[in-house]
Parts: C-alpha cells; structure tokens; sequence
C-alpha cells in the first residue's frame, strides 16, 4: 500500500510463501538471516528488513506524496502512533491468531493456545484505547496522517464480541 499511495512501480516485488515456509528457506535466508519479510534489497547489496525502515527508505527517495509527517513535529507524532499500533496492536493480532488458531500450529512452534487467547483479550482492550483516541481528533497521531491510513486499512472488526 505505501508503495501504491506514492506511485512507486520501479521496486521488483517478489512474492514469498510463508505458509509454506519459503521465508525459512536456504536462499530467502540468504537475503533475510532472521527469515523475515519483507526484504528490500538495495542496489549495493545492503538489505533493509523492518516495514517502517523501508518506507523510511522510500520516503526520502520519493518524498511526494509526503506519508511520514513534514515538520519534525508531525514526524514524531506519526512515528509514535505508527509504533503503537505496531506493538499494542499488530502484536496482540499476530500473537492471538498465531498461538490461537490451530491451522497456523505449522508456523508456530511451540503453539501456546492460552497465550494466543489472552493476546486476543490485550488486542481488545488496545482496540477500545484507539476508538477514544479516534473520538478525540481524526488521527491517532493528531490532524494529518497519511500514514496511518496506510497501517489501519487493513479490514479488522476490533470491536468487543468478534
């Protein structure tokens, strides 16, 4: 989505299977030795692996549309709330359905079912923070974040009972 919101058509994007665990593999381990995705390989060799490193990457290369925050301020804030959707959020999501869901027990070994359960509890109650936040100004991080929107448009029902 970050590359499609800024135009970016010139990164070769190669899909890799991690339910059949073609990031654990000889050769995707060659570019990612912690056997993460994504990947970005840069032109001399270096690989970048963390999301916000690349799009932090990206962003200088092609900085409009601006999706990371223009003053130092609103970068800032746009990073905090970028982190805590990524750890309170994202976090508790992948841990609940990782550990929770016993199709998934091939990715996750050792499987910890009450883990992944008190993960979905955690996952709710950030959930419930982020609606007062919402109710407060348009953006977690305050008026402007491109980003954001980027991070939450992902079809979740984070609400009490789904």
């Amino acid at each position: 989505m970050f590359m499609v919101e800024k135009e970016i058509d010139w990164v070769e994007q190669i899909p890799v299977d991690l339910t059949n665990n073609e990031h654990k593999s000889d050769a995707f381990r060659a570019i990612s030795p912690m056997a993460r995705a994504p990947a970005l390989e840069l032109e001399g060799g270096r690989v970048l692996t963390e999301t916000r490193a690349i799009w932090t990457y990206l962003e200088g290369l092609e900085p409009e549309p601006n999706l990371m925050g223009v003053t130092s301020e609103e970068r800032a804030f746009i990073e905090m709330a970028d982190r805590r959707i990524e750890w309170y959020l994202y976090q508790t999501i992948a841990n609940c359905v990782r550990h929770a869901h016993p199709g998934l027990a091939a990715l996750e070994q050792p499987q910890f079912p009450e883990f992944g359960q008190s993960q979905g509890q955690k996952m709710r109650e950030v959930a419930r923070w982020l609606d007062q936040e919402l109710g407060k100004q348009p953006f977690i991080s305050g008026e402007r974040s491109p980003l954001q929107i980027l991070r939450l448009s992902v079809p979740w029902n984070l609400r009490e009972g789904s």
